[in-house]
């Protein structure tokens, strides 16, 4: 038997759920708006999505007054055999091209590069699309940052950098602003 799990709705536009619409914790939504709605336990209602041209589509809030970090994304991937080289995680920017095709653009991953406990090591990539193919462009790792071959450093005035400096005690200044 299939089950259907049915949230509460409304398709009247700027309808907006009161206390007595919803219970603390209880999500609806308003079709017409393309709006998520839940109601908090200090009883005020609260937009988790709004599709509304120009505004976030997804905000994650903190509302703790202490100096830990907040809001906390976690990307957890809870596998039965971690194994070197896993990606582990993956954020995508995706678009149309003007072919209506849908296309991921850019894309930030995370890989384990020793899954071996207490000497464990990761990294993150940037990705980009270039002349129709993604390519890794960035890659951080515990030793640095690395920048794949062919690739250089561009700063504001235009000039590049297409190889690392010989000597270790090289230091570059890059003035922001």
């Amino acid at each position: 038997m299939t089950n259907i799990i049915k949230i509460k709705r409304s398709e009247t536009a700027d309808s907006i759920p009161t206390t007595s619409d919803i219970d603390v914790g209880e999500i609806c939504m308003n079709i017409a708006d393309q709006k998520l709605y839940t109601r908090k336990s200090d009883n005020t209602i609260v937009t988790v999505s709004d599709v509304v041209s120009g505004k976030t589509a997804l905000e994650l809030v903190s509302d703790d007054t202490s100096s830990t970090a907040g809001p906390v994304l976690d990307l957890y991937r809870n596998s039965f055999s971690p194994f070197d080289s896993d990606a582990i995680g993956e954020i995508k920017f995706q678009g149309e091209n003007d072919a209506s095709d849908k296309v991921v653009f850019a894309k930030i991953t995370s890989n384990i590069i020793d899954a071996s406990d207490t000497t464990e090591d990761g990294s993150i990539e940037f990705h980009v699309i270039e002349a129709g193919s993604s390519n890794t462009i960035i890659k951080i790792k515990g030793d640095g940052i690395h920048i794949t071959s062919g690739n250089s450093i561009t700063f504001g005035d235009g000039t590049t950098m297409s190889t690392a400096p010989v000597s270790n005690s090289v230091t570059m200044a890059i003035a922001l602003g």
